[in-house]
């Protein structure tokens, strides 16, 4: 059995929070006690030093006489009792704090404990009710989604639904909207979103649902499953995540997203890191946080690229967002960056007009080779826009849908065109997150990717099977076992744990840096004088 589920056990957990959670509220109660005390002890000392003089002798002594009241002077130090008028009065006042000092504080502890049990008990009713809502977001079937197998048997995929809506999940358990919602809140691995943002801002039509998202780290999740090839999300915002996770685990490649921030109110993209964008955070504590996390999300990208060097190999990274700007294509291919000082040997011609830019990449053919593939595969698929039903259009560097980048863009950040390939996917979120060939189109370009840039790649069974049973197989939530080992979990007090480690080694590591990686200049002044809060922790 374990200890902590034992009832003892549980009792003194219980107590000791209590204390905890009232600690404050007891310290302030004590200052106040001692305080009043002080000034009642120089009151009895100028009232009864007249007449007692060896007995009152001055403010200290009398302080002392007043304390030993508190405790029943064991030691017989307060034996002479006030004989004046005013004396007896402030012995009784005394006497009156004496019963407080004790009465406040066991009164506050039982307060609390009473708030423990409280906490205790819907942290039960939370616990309980997150397992229910995890066991919707199972590994399904997805029926429009079937593919041959290698025994020319038809099979479905089998991944983590993108979402349940409000109205789902009331049904199939019987819980109402707030319940729902604090049990979201309660779960570090669930999150509240609105369909609203995933279509043009003349027809939106607010609809909360449900994500889940495969955590551990502190800002989201890191899969490394030994590839030249790393599928990346940058933001956690409806369909690019789950759609990013399912193309990774068809093609076994790595994966990282950004699935957490520190302040969930106002969650920033990876895809982009400037310090312009942390200089709107304003509290410097929650601006070190996020730089930590986009730091360690950037140092990790950088290492799965590492481990390709060290083969002698080249790394590609392929960033999945979503778009709503869907008149000229579903699938947009991009991998320009601003050349600011537009020098003629990295100009590019699209159309009819001219650009200044440089390619994030360096194996042009390659690339050329993946985009053909995958155009004329999606071109077979069929996708709803406007009620109209059409082929898939695929196109590469429209300048219409993206501009030019800077270097404060991840696919810079990351060495893309320097020593490694980098490309952003934009995808129509009428397809990342309304449409039933999801999966069919991530499948498509996972085989144009991989037929292409690890051909002849011998995966590891082991990496292969636990990339496989993020799809093929039936069960609850993300199958993948990798990343440092780590499984994933749906127990919001283990998730909360893991992120807690991350978090700190996170700061450990970056908390000194910007994000170019230089020391911060105010990073002293913010830090050198609060020796304590290092020795307390934060919060």
């Amino acid at each position: 059995m374990n200890n902590k589920n034992h009832p003892n056990f549980k009792s003194f957990s219980l107590f000791f929070k209590a204390i905890a959670n009232t600690k404050h509220e007891m310290w302030v109660s004590v200052q106040v006690l001692v305080a009043i005390t002080i000034v009642l002890s120089i009151v009895l000392w100028a009232v009864e030093n007249s007449v007692q003089p060896e007995v009152y002798s001055n403010p200290l002594q009398t302080f002392l006489w007043a304390s030993m009241q508190y405790i029943g002077d064991p030691g017989h130090f307060a034996e002479a009792a006030p004989i004046t008028m005013m004396g007896r009065i402030i012995a009784v006042l005394i006497g009156i704090i004496g019963i407080a000092i004790f009465a406040v504080p066991a009164g506050l502890i039982g307060s609390g404990f009473m708030d423990a049990i409280a906490e205790d008990k819907k942290e039960r009713e939370l616990n309980e009710a997150s397992i229910v809502l995890h066991k919707h977001f199972r590994r399904i079937i997805q029926t429009s989604s079937w593919y041959i197998g290698k025994n020319n048997l038809k099979y479905t995929y089998k991944f983590v639904p993108r979402y349940r809506s409000m109205s789902y999940l009331q049904v199939k358990t019987g819980m109402n909207i707030n319940d729902i919602i604090d049990t979201v809140r309660y779960c570090p691995d669930l999150r509240l979103a609105n369909l609203s943002a995933t279509v043009p801002s003349d027809k939106i039509v607010d609809s909360v649902v449900v994500i889940h998202s495969p955590i551990n780290r502190e800002y989201g999740c890191c899969i490394d499953r030994g590839s030249n090839v790393t599928i990346v999300s940058t933001m956690e915002t409806m369909g690019p995540s789950n759609f990013a996770f399912s193309l990774a685990a068809m093609g076994c490649f790595n994966f990282v997203s950004k699935e957490l921030s520190p302040s969930q109110d106002d969650p920033l993209s990876f895809y982009i890191m400037s310090k312009d964008s942390l200089d709107i955070i304003g509290d410097y504590d929650l601006k070190e946080d996020v730089e930590s996390q986009a730091l360690h999300f950037l140092d990790d990208l950088k290492k799965l690229k590492e481990h390709s060097t060290a083969r002698g190999e080249r790394h590609w990274f392929f960033f999945i967002l979503g778009t709503v700007k869907t008149e000229v294509c579903q699938v947009h291919f991009w991998r320009l960056a601003t050349d600011r000082k537009k020098e003629l040997a990295n100009r590019v011609t699209i159309g009819d007009r001219d650009y200044g830019c440089t390619i994030c990449q360096d194996d042009e053919e390659t690339f050329q080779h993946i985009y053909q593939d995958a155009q004329k595969a999606l071109a077979e698929r069929d996708v709803t826009t406007n009620d109209v039903k059409h082929k898939v259009i695929t196109n590469i560097d429209n300048t219409d849908l993206l501009k030019g980048v800077l270097k404060s863009n991840v696919m810079r950040r990351v060495g893309g065109g320097h020593d490694c390939n980098s490309v952003t996917i934009r995808i129509g979120y009428e397809i990342l997150v309304y449409s039933n060939i999801h999966l069919l189109m991530a499948k498509d370009l996972a085989d144009a990717i991989r037929n292409y840039v690890e051909p002849n790649r011998n995966v590891d069974e082991t990496i292969l099977e636990e990339a496989e049973r993020c799809y093929k197989k039936k069960g609850e939530g993300y199958a993948d076992a990798l990343g440092k080992n780590e499984i994933f979990t749906s127990d919001p007090n283990e998730l909360r744990e893991l992120i807690k480690k991350w978090s700190q080694e996170a700061l450990e590591k970056y908390e000194h840096l910007d994000l170019d990686g230089n020391v911060q200049a105010d990073y002293n002044e913010h830090h050198q004088p609060s020796r304590w809060k290092k020795f307390l922790g934060r919060s």
